[in-house]
């Protein structure tokens, strides 16, 4: 009982510790500079019309790798605890009433062995979003790739969707041989590495570490034909951020030759296929955007704004990718700022398609 000790004592508060404070050993993985948003055609168009998020600007960073020590992650919430305390850093959009009230359990804690090959998290509580999956657990595996850690032992979710075993698979990692890890529990580790993309510190930051993630998945696809796809990215059957006449602009779009697709039909090797191939993709804030990481440089994103939540994340994504971006602002009758609520307005379609008759003079040859 001596070694888990540690792990249910609680400290006094005091000013909140940083993962450098506990770390026992820290890696800087990559530093970045603030990088301005790059607009198709400079965010402006005829008629006056103007792009979303003009003048945006990335945030810098230093994005580290930690090696932990004598820490107990909370599965739920993806907080680690150290010496009964949460860290406060690893709380990524948690309800800080929750995380403060965060104790170790003992009825619920499993001990991780230690062995030569580390643990490490690779995820976040929201692990089965693609968009999650893509910007924090993909370059978290390279970044384990890049510093000697393939052979470490990933934490993952105890039920595992496909396009995750394929990822992990395309990334050099197998499933099967980590470790399953199950809601409401708690897991010890003598040692464990942590990466700051699983937080989300990069999240708003043009990352190359994350970029050549991405390549490197890219490059085990080959390609399957020309460049010469425009892709809508439909929201189909999803509850979030739904706008009611998704069907006619999907009917319109089809109609001037789009290939309109769900992404999550797609197997993770067909969603890298096809968007290698294209010119251009549309769509709204969703999983499905995040295809843009598979995109040539170049191919432009024309993204549907929802008025009532503008993220840049999927901008983001795009950056990294080197993708000019248009974002159309979409009034949706919404009030509050609020990533789930649905459009309660439909979408002007004329207005998007004149919009887009402009757009697509900036596109990439075929």
């Amino acid at each position: 009982m001596g070694f888990f000790r540690k792990f249910f004592r609680r400290t006094a508060d005091t000013d909140p510790v940083s993962l450098k404070d506990v770390a026992s050993s820290v890696t800087v993985l990559e530093t970045v500079p603030a990088v301005p948003v790059s607009l198709v055609s400079g965010g402006v168009l005829g008629a006056g019309k103007t792009s979303v998020f003009q003048g945006w600007v990335s945030e810098p960073a230093t994005l580290c790798l930690y090696e932990l020590r004598d820490v107990v992650l909370d599965r739920s919430l993806m907080v680690f605890l150290k010496d009964g305390k949460p860290l406060l850093e690893t709380a990524y959009v948690q309800d800080p009433a929750a995380v403060a009230a965060l104790t170790v359990r003992p009825d619920d804690l499993v001990t991780v062995p230690d062995h030569a090959a580390p643990a490490a998290v690779c995820c976040d509580h929201w692990n089965s979003n693609y968009y999650h999956w893509l910007s924090h657990t993909l370059p978290t595996l390279h970044a384990l790739r890049i510093t000697g850690h393939q052979e470490a032992r990933l934490m993952l979710p105890a039920s595992m969707r496909p396009w995750q075993v394929d990822t992990l698979a395309l990334s050099g990692f197998e499933a099967q041989k980590g470790i399953p890890t199950e809601h409401g529990k708690q897991y010890a580790f003598r040692r464990v590495l942590y990466a700051d993309y699983v937080r989300g510190a990069a999240d708003f930051s043009v990352s190359p570490l994350s970029r050549a993630a991405y390549e490197s998945l890219a490059a085990t696809q080959p390609t399957t034909g020309p460049r010469d796809l425009r892709i809508f990215i439909e929201r189909g059957p999803a509850s979030n951020r739904r706008i009611p006449n998704e069907a006619e602009l999907t009917a319109a779009l089809q109609a001037r030759g789009f290939l309109c697709v769900r992404a999550e039909k797609l197997t993770a090797a067909e969603q890298i296929q096809t968007f290698k191939r294209a010119r251009l993709i549309m769509g709204q804030l969703g999983s499905g955007m995040a295809n843009c990481v598979w995109c040539q440089p170049g191919t432009v994103m024309f993204e549907l704004v929802a008025e009532h939540h503008q993220n840049p994340c999927n901008l983001l994504m795009g950056m990294q990718a080197g993708l000019p971006y248009w974002g159309k602002l979409m009034p949706t009758g919404q009030q509050d700022d609020d990533h789930i609520a649905q459009s309660e307005q439909p979408l002007d379609i004329a207005s998007v398609l004149r919009e887009l008759d402009q757009i697509e003079q900036y596109l990439p040859p075929v």
